[in-house]
């Protein structure tokens, strides 16, 4: 009886031994890869190592996902301030080149669990020390409070991959997107991949970006971290989503992967930044871009002038001998500039090819594009001296503009939405997304008298954004005239809408 009690002992340890094997390494715990996320408790403190990754409130609304770096020494010394990395659009929406040591006031909350709201723990963030959307979408936060104080407040530090080799691997997402009926930090399980393309969102270009089809990315999602699933370290930075998108939109508001030479979606595909030279900016746990080790080199500020530059256009017919040009009117912090336009943008990372310098007085760059659809692409570098060379800090930071050329398609018509009131009152606004609902123009006459193809264009009224425009019942019956211009400055036909009491 012994023996046989003997036996069965050691075959339920080896089934426990067998089972934690399985998982060994695992942080996913066997969540299937491209499977729905899961909601993360930690009440009994199970997920304390995800602790550290926190939700960034700014004035008291929810923004981004952010994690606490561990920059611990050699020593296990925590010597410096607490730093957060995150998305570079968290910090501005509008950066247009990298900005250091900038107020930013804002918090972030950790322990972040939806079964542990009595237990968060909340810091005051400084400032952003680094924040980038040229070439990337990434930024380094500065606590008030020390790291050493975190770490005795429980809070765990993430450790940041260095120099990572294994582009495609198997990965998690720990996040926490908004408007959930349940807020909290999820994790989700996929395969990430070298996006192997250039992606363009809006009018930022990412020449190396890494992607996965991770479940359950939302809005609020970005800034999370992408971790190795093995070690838990931290092997890139989440920043764009095409969740939800529309092909109407691609390039502007949706994400979009130029390959060839050509645009195309991919559909719920998440995008993140690797952040593997990041290590060496931390000094003696002090982030410092003048180290010698580091590669984030001060850049240049290019700001425009009075015109943004081609962002769309119409491919020219062949009787038209006139191509479009970048029109780039702008001014620099650098007395010197060098320029190369390119099909490919990875090709700007590149040092070779570049113009000789030019001065920044009275900087214009109006070179042709090309005659062939497709995307474009415009690469500028900021210089203190015709002996300064491209070195690969400043090539990082380089700055590129895309433009797109369409073949000639009809514009869309205006697309009113018009609500009648409880008062009787119509209520119009005008749908409005770049490219191809750009500007919106409307004219109201009585109906009797008004024939909308007779109406010249000088008459119309400019349709201001979303911005409503009201119809009063007195006014009534009318004919509303509208018509449309996409982003290339072409004009669809006219639209006729009566406006009548039912």
């Amino acid at each position: 009886m012994r023996n046989k009690l003997t036996i069965i002992k050691y075959c339920t340890f080896l089934i426990l031994l067998l089972s934690q094997a399985s998982h060994a390494g695992d942080l996913g715990e066997g969540l299937t890869n491209q499977s729905n996320s899961i909601l993360l408790k930690n009440n009994d403190a199970k997920y304390n190592h995800w602790n550290g990754i926190g939700k960034i409130f700014k004035d008291s609304k929810p923004q981004c996902v952010a994690s606490l770096l561990d920059t611990r020494d050699e020593d296990n010394n925590a010597r410096g301030p607490a730093y957060l990395l995150t998305a570079g659009h968290c910090v501005a929406q509008g950066l247009d080149h990298p900005v250091t040591d900038i107020p930013f006031e804002a918090s972030v909350t950790f322990n972040f669990f939806i079964d542990t709201s009595d237990k968060y723990k909340s810091y005051k963030i400084h400032k952003a020390n680094w924040a980038s959307m040229s070439t990337t979408d990434i930024a380094i936060l500065e606590l008030d409070t020390p790291l050493s104080t975190l770490l005795e407040d429980g809070v765990t530090p993430l450790k940041l991959a260095y120099r990572t080799s294994r582009i495609a691997s198997d990965i998690l997402i720990v996040g926490a997107p908004d408007n959930l009926p349940e807020s909290g930090l999820r994790l989700a399980a996929c395969y990430q991949e070298s996006t192997e393309a250039t992606l363009v969102l809006k009018w930022w270009v990412f020449p190396n970006t890494l992607k996965n089809r991770c479940k359950g990315i939302r809005h609020g999602d970005s800034g999370s971290p992408v971790l190795d699933r093995e070690t838990g370290s931290i092997v890139g930075v989440l920043f764009a989503s095409t969740f939800v998108s529309t092909l109407d939109e691609l390039c502007f508001n949706t994400a979009c992967e130029v390959k060839n030479e050509k645009t195309e979606l991919s559909p719920e595909t998440n995008y993140s930044h690797t952040a593997d030279y990041l290590p060496s900016c931390f000094v003696k746990g002090i982030f410092s871009t003048t180290s010698s080790s580091c590669t984030l080199e001060p850049t240049f500020n290019l700001e425009l002038n009075d015109y943004a530059p081609l962002r769309y256009a119409t491919v020219p017919s062949t009787e038209n001998p006139t191509l479009p040009t970048w029109g780039l009117d702008f001014s620099m912090d650098k007395p010197y500039y060098r320029f190369k336009t390119v099909r490919d943008a990875r090709d700007c990372l590149s040092p070779h090819y570049y113009s000789d310098v030019i001065s920044t007085t009275g900087a214009l760059i109006n070179t042709p594009t090309g005659r062939k659809a497709g995307m474009y692409f415009l690469c500028v570098l900021g210089v203190e001296s015709a002996e300064q060379t491209p070195t690969a800090g400043l090539l990082r930071t380089v700055w590129i503009s895309p433009a797109q050329l369409v073949e000639a398609e009809p514009v869309r018509m205006a697309e009113p939405i018009i609500t009648l009131g409880a008062d009787w009152n119509y209520n119009v606004t005008w749908r409005h997304s770049l490219p191809l609902y750009f500007n919106s123009f409307y004219y109201a006459g009585p109906t009797d008298t008004t024939n909308c193809g007779d109406i010249k264009r000088e008459d119309y009224t400019y349709a201001y954004g979303n911005n409503a425009v009201t119809f009063t019942a007195e006014q009534l019956p009318l004919t509303l005239c509208s018509y449309n211009n996409s982003l290339d400055s072409r004009s669809s036909a006219v639209r006729t809408d009566l406006l009548t009491l039912p």
